[in-house]
């Protein structure tokens, strides 16, 4: 059942990243994809001018990266398999974006990563602590 939720949501996450129009997919619930055999690879490395709007859209990315991270660390109770797979997922998508006119970015994957850390860092504080509350015969350390 976690690897059908996974993929669920990878999918949802693919839908959203290659629709041709994310506002029309907001807005009426239309999804189109247009594939462009011969991208544009340099706008891969053009930056983003960021507005408040722009700021708001790249939140989504890391909400949304995290959630996939917290399904995979659930799934595999692996930090590593989890960076490893919500990762390359997130070039995956910026990349493929450039095949379906939509303006994969390098930094969107830096924003996709944000999300990615947090996970892991939240997954990481609340092991931590889990081992240390089942963990109380244990011997200190010094």
């Amino acid at each position: 059942m976690r690897s059908m939720v996974i993929f669920v949501w990878m999918m949802a996450i693919f839908i959203f990243t290659c629709t041709a129009s994310f506002h029309e997919l907001i807005s009426s619930g239309v999804v189109r994809f247009h594939w462009d055999g011969h991208p544009r690879f340099s706008e891969f490395l053009v930056p983003y001018h960021l507005n408040g709007r722009l700021l708001l859209q790249k939140l989504g990315h890391s909400v949304v990266f995290q959630i996939l991270t917290h399904l995979l660390l659930i799934k595999f109770k692996s930090k590593s398999t989890a960076l490893i797979i919500s990762a390359s997922f997130a070039a995956l998508t910026e990349v493929l974006q450039l095949y379906f006119t939509r303006g994969g970015r390098i930094f969107d994957i830096g924003f996709d990563l944000v999300g990615v850390f947090i996970a892991i860092g939240m997954a990481s504080l609340f092991w931590n602590n889990q081992s240390k509350s089942f963990n109380v015969n244990k011997k200190p350390f010094y």
